[in-house]
């Protein structure tokens, strides 16, 4: 169980002593290795896609070919292994291969456009890509513009100058002399994802070793499950969190290079025996709205864990009785955090108890810490800190505040029982006529009613300087007639006046996203003043 701990004194709140399991200066692939060399013929993970399964042992063996194969071919470590890809079968002996050789691996999404990848290929330098064959052609534009002439390795074939990986597998005959190279573990990047790019082009939040370690450990569900499931790629952290978090745990992953829809879903739950998912909260409110759920034999699933946003507690409360055996977990949690920051395992709204590695203080936008029950910033401090943003000094300094704690730029309080509340993010509140207008709330209401599948809350520019006029995104179900005036009236009627949709309300047949699927507001911003701009 998770607990949290209040100081009344120094208003800070901690989680349960929970001390590391690992030694922190060890690295992930030596972990890895030594967790495949004890499970030796164990199943740990099947691709639906091919049918293709690999034990532990199969596993183990290619990665240690493919970080020979990397080391012959003259790579070697504190570089950056580029990685733009879907989850493949071979894409985990491919991970662990660069992490082995001591590299740091940046994980890139395979949507990303030109902009956003020209970007992050500019900042990480990579020495070598590995590539669905997909965006073979993207990556070689780019590198032609970066003047950049690494190797690429494809997945699914080759195309151009590219290899495929299965060239990483051949034999060394030497593969029980392997030994993964040396690394600081609290102190030397593993992995490089991205910040989520809603509110501009992303950044590389650096990891150690040792905090991805530590963030998957704390995790107390994890270690007493058999099947995984997340339809994540490792652009996400969540992705990182499955492959990681099964492997050193004993589990099987079911891995999919396609991506989410409630049938596939619940699909997967069926055919595997499925034990633990990871979900985003989006996809909770799909589910429900399909009808297979109500035959699908759910038997086997024990934790649905659920994150990215906040998610309603009446769709917790929905799924959970169709859960004849399991139950939703919310968790709060970031990219720069290596993992959850609390879990919710209570019958409440909160975000749950803090976790036993992190430190937390609220703060008012004066800096004062704040008390139980009083909204500010949420700032954390773990075992092992985020190591910055990759190249952008500028941006790790602006996040770290002069007592060492990480700015999360979320508003949130404690209650007396040590629950956490989200509010929302500080960047995206509304302030209309000096009162503060929360679209995650808003947009919580909305998306439960059956006649909408998305939506998205932002405030547009009003007459008056200080003001911000509530507006709605909606993408209506399908068959659905409800009219805006519908929704304004809807949102009237269930919140304060100030909440009213002011800025109008849009039907639009899908909303922009990130490739971790979180909504980019700003272009809906944009959109939406547009659209306002028009009308007028």
């Amino acid at each position: 169980m998770y607990k949290t701990y209040f100081d009344k004194d120094t208003k800070l709140w901690k989680g349960r002593n929970s001390p590391p399991l690992y030694n922190p200066k060890i690295s992930l692939a030596r972990v890895v290795l030594r967790t495949c060399l004890n499970l030796g013929p164990k199943v740990a993970q099947i691709s639906d896609d091919s049918g293709i399964q690999l034990t532990y042992d199969e596993i183990r063996l290619k990665t240690i070919r493919a970080a020979q194969n990397l080391q012959k071919r003259g790579y070697k470590s504190k570089n950056v292994v580029g990685i733009i890809a879907k989850n493949s079968h071979h894409l985990a002996p491919i991970v662990f291969a660069s992490l082995a050789i001591g590299s740091a691996v940046n994980t890139l999404d395979t949507s990303f456009k030109k902009a956003e990848l020209l970007h992050m290929l500019k900042t990480t330098k990579p020495v070598v890509i590995f590539c669905d064959v997909e965006v073979y052609d993207l990556v070689k534009e780019c590198f032609a513009e970066l003047k950049n002439d690494s190797k690429i390795f494809t997945f699914g074939g080759n195309k151009g100058d590219s290899e495929q990986v299965e060239n990483l597998f051949e034999e060394t005959h030497n593969e029980d002399d392997f030994v993964p190279v040396e690394v600081d573990g609290e102190n030397d990047t593993a992995v490089i994802v991205c910040s989520s790019g809603t509110t501009g082009l992303p950044k590389g939040v650096c990891l150690s070793h040792a905090a991805l370690l530590d963030g998957i450990t704390q995790i107390d569900e994890l270690s007493s499950t058999g099947v995984l499931l997340a339809f994540s790629s490792l652009y996400w952290i969540s992705g990182w969190f499955i492959l990681i978090g099964g492997m050193i745990n004993g589990s099987t992953r079911i891995i999919t290079t396609e991506s989410f829809t409630p049938e596939l879903h619940l699909q997967f739950i069926e055919k595997y025996r499925v034990t633990f998912i990871l979900s985003v909260s989006h996809q909770m409110a799909l589910l429900l709205k399909c009808d297979r759920i109500d035959h699908t034999d759910l038997s086997s699933l024990k934790l649905q864990m659920v994150g990215g946003a906040k998610c309603s507690f009446n769709i917790h409360r929905e799924i959970n009785a169709k859960l004849p055996n399991g139950k939703v977990v919310s968790g709060y949690g970031m990219s720069e955090a290596s993992s959850a920051i609390s879990m919710n395992l209570g019958d409440n709204d909160s975000v749950g108890q803090l976790l036993g590695s992190f430190i937390v203080k609220i703060v008012d936008e004066n800096g004062n810490r704040c008390g139980i029950g009083e909204n500010g910033e949420i700032c954390f401090k773990t075992n092992y800190k985020f190591l910055g943003y990759f190249g952008n000094q500028k941006a790790t300094d602006e996040v770290f505040d002069d007592e060492g704690f990480f700015l999360t730029g979320d508003i949130g309080h404690f209650d007396e029982d040590g629950n956490l509340y989200f509010i929302d993010r500080i960047k995206e509140l509304i302030k209309y006529c000096n009162f503060q207008i929360s679209p995650s709330q808003i947009e919580t209401f909305l998306i439960e009613l059956p006649d909408i599948k998305g939506a998205c809350i932002i405030g547009i520019p009003g007459e008056v300087a200080s003001n911000d006029l509530p507006a709605a995104y909606i993408v209506r179900n399908e068959a659905s007639n409800i009219t805006e005036k519908d929704i304004f009236n809807l949102v009237a009627d269930h919140f304060a006046d100030y909440c009213k949709l002011r800025g109008g309300v849009y039907f639009v047949d899908s909303l922009p996203v990130t490739p971790s699927g979180k909504i980019m507001r700003r272009k809906v911003k944009e959109l939406a003043i547009v659209s306002n701009n028009i009308r007028k």
